[in-house]
Protein backbone atom coordinates (compact mmCIF):
# COMPACT_ATOMS: atom_id res chain seq x y z
CA UNK A 1 0.00 0.00 0.00
CA UNK A 2 1.22 3.52 -0.73
CA UNK A 3 3.05 5.11 2.45
CA UNK A 4 0.81 7.47 4.49
CA UNK A 5 0.84 10.99 3.11
CA UNK A 6 -1.71 13.33 3.17
CA UNK A 7 -3.86 13.65 0.41
CA UNK A 8 -6.56 16.24 -0.68
CA UNK A 9 -10.17 15.18 0.19
CA UNK A 10 -11.08 16.51 -3.23
CA UNK A 11 -9.67 17.07 -6.83
CA UNK A 12 -8.27 20.66 -7.16
CA UNK A 13 -8.90 22.22 -10.69
CA UNK A 14 -7.01 25.71 -11.99
CA UNK A 15 -9.60 27.95 -12.06
CA UNK A 16 -8.56 28.91 -15.41
CA UNK A 17 -10.19 25.29 -16.47
CA UNK A 18 -13.97 24.74 -16.89
CA UNK A 19 -16.24 21.82 -18.13
CA UNK A 20 -17.53 22.07 -21.92
CA UNK A 21 -18.15 19.94 -24.49
CA UNK A 22 -15.50 18.09 -25.60
CA UNK A 23 -14.14 17.74 -29.51
CA UNK A 24 -12.73 14.12 -28.11
CA UNK A 25 -15.53 12.82 -25.84
CA UNK A 26 -17.99 14.17 -23.70
CA UNK A 27 -17.55 17.05 -21.90
CA UNK A 28 -14.18 17.86 -21.05
CA UNK A 29 -11.79 20.37 -19.17
CA UNK A 30 -10.91 23.62 -21.67
CA UNK A 31 -8.90 26.21 -20.60
CA UNK A 32 -10.61 30.06 -20.45
CA UNK A 33 -6.63 31.12 -20.19
CA UNK A 34 -3.54 30.78 -21.53
CA UNK A 35 -1.14 28.10 -19.39
CA UNK A 36 1.79 28.16 -19.30
CA UNK A 37 3.95 25.01 -19.62
CA UNK A 38 5.22 23.51 -16.18
CA UNK A 39 2.10 25.15 -14.35
CA UNK A 40 0.64 22.98 -11.92
CA UNK A 41 -3.01 22.39 -13.55
CA UNK A 42 -4.52 19.74 -11.67
CA UNK A 43 -4.05 17.56 -8.48
CA UNK A 44 -5.98 14.70 -7.49
CA UNK A 45 -8.09 14.01 -4.44
CA UNK A 46 -10.48 11.33 -2.69
CA UNK A 47 -10.19 7.98 -1.28
CA UNK A 48 -7.18 5.68 -0.81
CA UNK A 49 -7.96 2.58 -1.91
CA UNK A 50 -6.34 -0.86 -3.00
CA UNK A 51 -6.22 -2.53 -6.35
CA UNK A 52 -9.18 -5.14 -4.40
CA UNK A 53 -11.47 -2.10 -3.21
CA UNK A 54 -10.79 -0.25 -5.90
CA UNK A 55 -12.09 -3.17 -8.30
CA UNK A 56 -15.19 -3.63 -5.88
CA UNK A 57 -16.11 0.09 -6.34
CA UNK A 58 -15.68 0.12 -10.07
CA UNK A 59 -17.98 -3.17 -10.83
CA UNK A 60 -20.95 -1.73 -11.10
CA UNK A 61 -19.63 1.80 -12.36
CA UNK A 62 -19.97 3.35 -15.97
CA UNK A 63 -17.82 6.61 -15.02
CA UNK A 64 -16.02 7.03 -12.33
CA UNK A 65 -13.04 9.82 -11.36
CA UNK A 66 -9.55 7.72 -9.92
CA UNK A 67 -5.87 7.33 -10.99
CA UNK A 68 -3.65 5.27 -10.30
CA UNK A 69 -0.94 5.87 -7.54
CA UNK A 70 0.91 3.09 -6.94
CA UNK A 71 1.28 -0.48 -7.37
CA UNK A 72 -1.72 -1.27 -4.54
CA UNK A 73 -3.31 2.40 -4.58
CA UNK A 74 -5.60 3.97 -6.43
CA UNK A 75 -6.92 7.59 -5.83
CA UNK A 76 -10.57 7.62 -6.00
CA UNK A 77 -12.76 10.83 -5.92
CA UNK A 78 -16.27 9.31 -4.49
CA UNK A 79 -19.64 10.56 -5.66
CA UNK A 80 -22.84 10.18 -3.89
CA UNK A 81 -24.75 9.77 -7.34
CA UNK A 82 -23.58 9.42 -10.51
CA UNK A 83 -25.03 12.53 -11.52
CA UNK A 84 -22.30 14.51 -9.61
CA UNK A 85 -19.38 13.58 -11.68
CA UNK A 86 -19.93 16.21 -14.74
CA UNK A 87 -16.76 15.53 -16.60
CA UNK A 88 -13.06 15.00 -16.20
CA UNK A 89 -9.40 14.72 -18.21
CA UNK A 90 -10.09 13.02 -21.47
CA UNK A 91 -7.30 10.96 -22.66
CA UNK A 92 -5.12 12.07 -25.76
CA UNK A 93 -2.54 9.94 -26.58
CA UNK A 94 -0.01 13.22 -26.73
CA UNK A 95 -1.56 14.56 -23.96
CA UNK A 96 -0.72 18.19 -22.82
CA UNK A 97 -0.58 17.50 -19.37
CA UNK A 98 2.04 15.20 -17.22
CA UNK A 99 2.83 14.28 -13.89
CA UNK A 100 4.68 15.79 -11.39
CA UNK A 101 4.11 13.45 -8.47
CA UNK A 102 1.57 10.68 -8.28
CA UNK A 103 -1.30 12.99 -8.07
CA UNK A 104 -0.20 16.32 -9.44
CA UNK A 105 -0.75 17.08 -13.29
CA UNK A 106 1.36 19.71 -14.75
CA UNK A 107 1.43 21.88 -18.62
CA UNK A 108 3.65 19.87 -20.86
CA UNK A 109 3.63 22.84 -22.92
CA UNK A 110 1.62 25.68 -23.49
CA UNK A 111 -1.81 25.09 -23.50
CA UNK A 112 -3.84 27.65 -25.38
CA UNK A 113 -7.34 29.40 -24.39
CA UNK A 114 -10.46 27.22 -25.31
CA UNK A 115 -7.82 24.10 -25.94
CA UNK A 116 -9.05 20.93 -24.17
CA UNK A 117 -6.64 19.90 -21.24
CA UNK A 118 -5.90 16.25 -21.48
CA UNK A 119 -4.06 13.29 -20.11
CA UNK A 120 -2.51 10.22 -21.11
CA UNK A 121 -4.11 7.30 -19.42
CA UNK A 122 -0.94 5.64 -19.61
CA UNK A 123 0.82 8.16 -17.20
CA UNK A 124 -0.95 6.22 -14.30
CA UNK A 125 -2.74 3.18 -15.43
CA UNK A 126 -1.05 -0.19 -15.08
CA UNK A 127 -4.07 -2.22 -14.51
CA UNK A 128 -2.92 -5.42 -16.90
CA UNK A 129 -6.45 -5.95 -18.28
CA UNK A 130 -7.85 -2.46 -18.31
CA UNK A 131 -8.80 -1.43 -21.88
CA UNK A 132 -10.12 1.57 -22.82
CA UNK A 133 -13.75 0.95 -23.35
CA UNK A 134 -14.36 2.86 -26.94
CA UNK A 135 -11.34 3.61 -29.48
CA UNK A 136 -9.63 6.84 -28.89
CA UNK A 137 -10.81 9.64 -30.35
CA UNK A 138 -7.97 12.02 -29.56
CA UNK A 139 -7.26 13.17 -33.34
CA UNK A 140 -3.08 13.07 -32.72
CA UNK A 141 -0.91 12.09 -35.33
CA UNK A 142 0.39 9.30 -32.45
CA UNK A 143 -3.01 7.71 -31.82
CA UNK A 144 -2.78 4.36 -30.67
CA UNK A 145 -6.43 3.61 -31.44
CA UNK A 146 -6.54 0.93 -28.39
CA UNK A 147 -5.85 2.00 -24.73
CA UNK A 148 -4.74 -0.11 -22.31
CA UNK A 149 -2.93 -0.45 -18.82
CA UNK A 150 0.36 -1.76 -20.74
CA UNK A 151 0.56 1.31 -22.65
CA UNK A 152 3.21 3.01 -20.27
CA UNK A 153 5.84 -0.46 -21.23
CA UNK A 154 5.87 1.29 -25.25
CA UNK A 155 8.75 2.56 -26.34
CA UNK A 156 7.52 5.56 -27.95
CA UNK A 157 5.42 6.01 -24.97
CA UNK A 158 7.96 6.04 -22.73
CA UNK A 159 10.11 8.23 -24.89
CA UNK A 160 7.03 10.73 -25.13
CA UNK A 161 6.24 11.43 -21.27
CA UNK A 162 10.41 10.51 -19.98
CA UNK A 163 10.52 10.96 -16.34
CA UNK A 164 7.18 12.12 -16.12
CA UNK A 165 5.05 9.18 -15.65
CA UNK A 166 3.57 8.59 -11.75
CA UNK A 167 6.57 7.55 -9.79
CA UNK A 168 5.32 4.18 -9.50
CA UNK A 169 5.50 4.04 -13.14
CA UNK A 170 8.95 5.74 -13.32
CA UNK A 171 10.43 3.17 -10.51
CA UNK A 172 9.16 0.29 -13.07
CA UNK A 173 10.55 1.83 -15.92
CA UNK A 174 14.12 2.35 -13.91
CA UNK A 175 14.50 -1.13 -12.90
CA UNK A 176 13.48 -2.76 -16.17
CA UNK A 177 16.62 -0.89 -17.64
CA UNK A 178 19.08 -2.61 -15.49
Amino acid sequence: MQEKRKYLSKTWYDSRLEIRPSPIQGNGMIATQAIQEGETVVINGGTVLSDAEFQAYITNLSRYNAIQIGEDAHMVEIYATPDELIGGMNHSCDSNLWMSDEVTFVARKAIAVDEEVTVDYALFTTLPHWVLEQPCCCGSPVCRQTVSGSDWQRKDVRERYRDHFSPFINERIRVNKR
